[in-house]
């Protein structure tokens, strides 16, 4: 795919768009880069137009401070869309993209026809120890820098089976983390999001908020051996997001798109198929 760039807020982002059909957004999550989605656009791009991007200070898309914030970040992805003219659009989020997905869909309803959520952050406070502990003034700039010169270790927690770590996605970690703005924007949206003691509860509570007046068909996907955020939040999920559904991809952890990319494209088809397709032509343009 071809890397493009829009303005948005102030700062010069990129993204990719791919395919023919009804809109889907897809976004990272914490520290990644659109190409997280690599093994998921290919499955998407014979009946959807997949646009993913990268978050503002994340990849190679400039920072901007207003994008840490539970509102800035939903008017980035607003803003986005509007920039791109996706009037509507299915959207599916990863991690920290899958709280940043809730947060949009619970600001512009009407504009979303799907939301897909991966793992995602904010539905409580459990989190990573090690996360936690980035939260901390100089640990956390120390350990950031395992991603540049140990990036098969650093990917390791996110993953079960550390075996089912692509090579590329080895790589792509190694050269994310070459960009001394993604590790300031790690650790600032990090410290903006939780503490020592987890995830902060103003987060929580503007995540659920958002996820309580989401009106699109939603999907919760969760990997059962998620190191990262607890699983057990996926129950918190679906019981505040409107009809959601849950899947519980079995022997997986935290980014089970990549970890087992087969079992989660089935059931994100499956569920596009019901959620957008038959949408009347208005709404899933």
């Amino acid at each position: 795919m071809t890397d493009r760039y829009v303005e948005i807020l102030g700062a010069r982002l990129r993204y990719r768009r791919e395919g023919h059909g009804p809109n889907v957004l897809l976004v990272h999550g914490l520290g990644a880069s659109l190409e997280i989605w690599n093994w998921t656009v290919p499955a998407l791009r014979e009946s959807y137009t997949a646009v993913a991007l990268d978050f503002p200070g994340f990849g190679r898309s400039e920072a901007l401070n207003s994008a840490l914030t539970p509102d800035g970040a939903a008017r980035v992805i607003l803003a986005f869309m509007d920039a791109l003219d996706l009037q509507t659009t299915a959207i599916i989020g990863s991690s920290l993209g899958g709280g940043i997905a809730t947060l949009a869909a619970g600001t512009a309803p009407a504009r979303f026809t799907a939301v897909v959520l991966a793992d995602p952050a904010g539905f409580d406070t459990g989190l990573n120890r090690l996360m936690r502990l980035q939260t901390l003034r100089g640990l956390g700039e120390i350990t950031i820098s395992l991603a540049r010169f140990a990036p098969q270790l650093a990917l390791g927690f996110t993953f079960h089976n550390p075996r089912r770590i692509p090579v590329e996605l080895v790589q792509i970690t190694r050269e994310n983390a070459k960009r001394r703005v993604t590790g300031r924007t790690y650790l600032r949206a990090l410290r903006t999001s939780a503490t020592l003691d987890g995830i902060r509860l103003e987060s929580v509570y503007a995540v659920r908020q958002s996820a309580a007046r989401i009106a699109a068909p939603a999907l919760v996907v969760w990997g059962d051996k998620d190191a990262v955020i607890p699983p057990d939040q996926a129950e918190v999920a679906v019981q505040t997001i409107p009809g959601a559904k849950l899947v519980v991809m079995p022997g997986t952890g935290h980014v089970p798109f990549v970890e087992d990319p087969e079992t989660f494209n089935r059931a994100l088809l499956a569920f596009l198929a019901e959620a957008v397709d038959r949408a009347p032509a208005s709404v899933a343009r």
